[in-house]
């Protein structure tokens, strides 16, 4: 059986390690990729220093990728090998992680990459795609749009604009037609968040009152792309000083924090803590992967600015180490190939 190489854990919590493993063959809809870059998630390392989210050992973690497709499983008919596409992982079994040269990947969500942007670039869209789509459509009522705009107009506030998540969510917004887009990000990225159609950028330090100010109308709702205690309990006091605004909504990207739940006891505020798996909510991931390849192509949708780091898959400790310290305004990619 052919071997490929792997970025291995071998048992919970312990070290990553550089290995090879047997190269799995595609089975009814799934493709065999060819892994020619991997981003980077804190997740990662998270799974790795807690153990968490790892049914079984040796593993291998990363979650979303970009690549060739190598072959086919007798179920799929839309691919054909050579195919360029980017895809989530899923987290189990050891074959569908993306810090190995070889990985089988679910050909229902995946999207060929278009001609204007790189493996490295590509490999930044599934997570924070899906998490966006997941925030902005799955319990707002407002509907994914595959074929225009469909938000009719309302006003949002992302904190976190410069978060690999937070970008996304800007440009599905807008994109979806959401009218005033207020965002909170380091000023240095004021301009390149704007050009990807945030209307206001202020400071993370801005005051509720300022928020506030920039919308027409009472904001109703907050997708929070950080997800700590404070950027949440800071949301929550935006939608509802110095009332409640009927029909607010608060998307998380990480798990309510006891203070907002008490401060939230009587469900002032709709809160969704947004799980971002293609594999998981298909219903919205299918179209999200038909859409996106055609936004990219035509320049409407962007992917997020990359930090490659060199050295392939001797690099991943490296990497989740920099993911550890904290990224702003990009994405750290590895290449396995390399």
């Amino acid at each position: 059986m052919a071997e490929h190489k792997a970025s291995l854990i071998l048992e919970k919590q312990g070290k990553i390690e550089a290995g090879t493993r047997p190269t799995p063959a595609p089975k009814g809809k799934e493709v065999l990729v060819k892994v020619t870059a991997a981003a980077i998630n804190p997740v990662d390392w998270k799974m790795a220093d807690y153990g968490i989210l790892i049914e079984e050992y040796p593993a291998v973690l990363g979650i979303e990728g970009a690549g060739m497709v190598e072959s086919l499983g007798p179920e799929v008919t839309h691919l054909k090998k050579g195919d360029k596409i980017f895809f989530q992982c899923k987290f189990n079994p050891v074959d569908y992680g993306a810090f190995q040269q070889y990985a089988l990947v679910d050909s229902e969500i995946v999207s060929k990459i278009p001609d204007n942007i790189t493996d490295d670039e590509a490999s930044t869209l599934p997570v924070g795609s899906m998490t966006a789509a997941a925030g902005l459509f799955q319990k707002t009522g407002i509907a994914f749009p595959k074929n225009g705009p469909t938000a009719g107009g309302t006003s949002i506030l992302i904190l976190g604009g410069s978060s690999s998540v937070g970008q996304y969510v800007i440009q599905m917004a807008r994109i979806a037609g959401f009218s005033t887009i207020v965002t909170t990000a380091s000023a240095q990225h004021t301009e390149f968040l704007k050009s990807l159609g945030a209307t206001h950028v202020f400071d993370r330090n801005v005051s509720v009152n300022t928020i506030q100010e920039a919308f027409p109308t009472p904001v109703a709702f907050a997708f929070d792309a950080i997800g700590v205690p404070s950027t949440q309990l800071f949301a929550f006091e935006v939608l509802t000083t110095p009332a409640p605004v009927p029909h607010a909504y608060l998307a998380l990207v990480l798990a309510l924090d006891s203070a907002l739940q008490e401060k939230n006891a009587d469900n002032k505020v709709s809160v969704h803590h947004v799980y971002g798996s293609s594999h998981t909510f298909k219903d919205l991931a299918v179209p999200l992967y038909k859409t996106m390849g055609g936004w990219i192509k035509e320049g409407k949708y962007v992917p997020n600015r990359v930090h490659p780091v060199k050295g392939g898959l001797a690099s991943i400790r490296e990497a989740l180490d920099l993911s550890r310290k904290g990224v702003s305004g990009e994405k750290l990619v590895v290449r396995p190939q390399e």
